[in-house]
């Protein structure tokens, strides 16, 4: 990859590095957001690292929206002795900073905060002979999740890019019931685990467009309350077209007039998550896989902002019946780079 070429790479995805892989929705935890990415779309890293010395910041907001499951449904799966769940919606709001240690290498580091809403779940219960399947009220749950440390390291002339990092439990693990009882971990804002994290990214020019590809897998380690959740795996492929004219090239791209412009996108992602267990039980109605189809737009400003925004439709899923189908995935981002 030319010099020129990836300074306009860069042009456009510095403002956007710091959140461009959108978290799982499977779950009520999220994995990261890829902070110190540069893929086209949202939800698909791109193998571009910062230059040294420059650094960025973000700000990504992702609304994941389930399909409602009634207290009919959940008192009936509660009388199979499947403890479902259900909210009103999941929002994830993470903030990151990225920075570029050479010119291959980037670091970054990310901070979610997680509300949920109207939290309810089916339980079983049987004493004095008598068998009850109720619906027990949650209420919400608020506060920062767990902390996620990355780095990237671009190989093959910039086409490709290995990811390696950690989640660091920072997140809270004692938000309790509007009873008092302390909620179970899957319900909390932190998970109480350290999980490493490792994947890779690839980038293609085609002229008219830029491919992007990316995977990254989380392993689960063990958490609050002896609970293990699934690991997780994120993949996916996304187009970006750039409307609008690149950099402008003076003095082998020391200096270079920078316009605004627009980026249209589209990915197809999976993202599959594993059973958790605790106390060494392996729920078996835990654990899923979606396919996401996810269409946005980029605004890229002279200024070296950028604004982004994506909608996220299921096109396949396969969630157990511990955790609700997803309905719809509303993701907004806003990022700087310096």
């Amino acid at each position: 990859m030319t010099r020129y070429y990836k300074a306009v790479l860069l042009r456009g995805a510095l403002p956007s590095l710091i959140l461009s892989l959108a978290s799982p929705a499977l779950a009520d935890h999220t994995g990261p957001t890829g902070v110190g990415s540069s893929g086209g779309a949202i939800d698909v890293q791109g193998p571009e690292t910062l230059e040294a010395g420059h650094f960025a910041i973000g700000q990504q907001s992702t609304l994941n929206l389930p399909q409602d499951r009634s207290d009919a449904e959940l008192a009936t799966l509660a009388g199979q002795h499947i403890h479902a769940h259900n909210a009103d919606y999941t929002l994830n709001a993470a903030f990151g900073t990225a920075y570029g240690v050479t010119d291959r290498l980037t670091i970054s580091a990310e901070l979610p905060y997680i509300r949920r809403d109207g939290l309810r779940e089916g339980e079983h219960s049987h004493s004095g002979g008598v068998t009850t399947n109720a619906v027990v009220p949650l209420g919400s749950v608020t506060g920062f999740g767990d902390a996620s440390l990355l780095a990237k390291y671009s190989l093959a002339g910039g086409l490709l890019a290995l990811i390696g990092g950690v989640k660091v439990p920072t997140g809270g693990t004692h938000s309790q019931t509007p009873s008092g009882e302390r909620l179970e971990t899957e319900h909390q804002p932190g998970t109480g685990s350290w999980d490493p994290i490792a994947g890779a990214a690839l980038g293609v020019p085609l002229g008219w467009a830029k491919l992007d590809a990316s995977a990254v897998y989380q392993f689960a380690g063990k958490g609050a309350q002896t609970t293990r959740l699934g690991d997780r795996l994120q993949a996916g492929v996304a187009l970006s077209h750039r409307m609008g004219p690149p950099a402008h090239q003076h003095d082998e791209g020391e200096h270079k007039h920078h316009h605004a412009s627009w980026d249209l996108f589209a990915s197809t992602t999976v993202e599959w998550e594993g059973r958790q267990t605790v106390a060494g039980a392996v729920e078996r109605e835990s654990g899923g896989t979606t396919v996401w189809l996810t269409p946005g737009v980029r605004y890229n400003s002279a200024a070296e902002f950028s604004l982004a925004a994506a909608v996220g439709v299921p096109l396949w899923q396969d969630i157990r019946a511990s955790h609700p189908d997803n309905r719809l995935r509303l993701i907004v981002s806003l990022g700087r780079g310096f």
